[in-house]
């Protein structure tokens, strides 16, 4: 994760990159303290309810994402037993 202070000209009081290996957050400390906290809120919200993103330590979420992980996985080759 990287966070940062840029002028974004105006345009936005946050803006992120977000893929599977980074997260880059960038701040534009000239707008209100008031849109720049709705904007972080809003981001990740719509990190979480497309999820993209877990919460951590709710267990209901973590257990979600283990069950999803376990889904995921290949079955072992029928011959190679791996």
């Amino acid at each position: 994760m990287r966070v940062t202070s840029e002028n974004l000209r105006g345009e936005a009081p946050v803006a992120l990159r977000d893929s599977r290996t980074s997260y880059e957050l960038v701040i534009d400390f000239s707008h209100p303290p008031e849109r720049i906290a709705k904007a972080l809120t809003e981001v990740i919200q719509e990190g979480v309810d497309s999820r993209r993103w877990t919460r951590r330590g709710t267990g209901e979420h973590e257990q979600l994402a283990d069950r999803e992980d376990a889904s995921s996985r290949a079955a072992p080759h029928p011959e190679g037993g791996y």
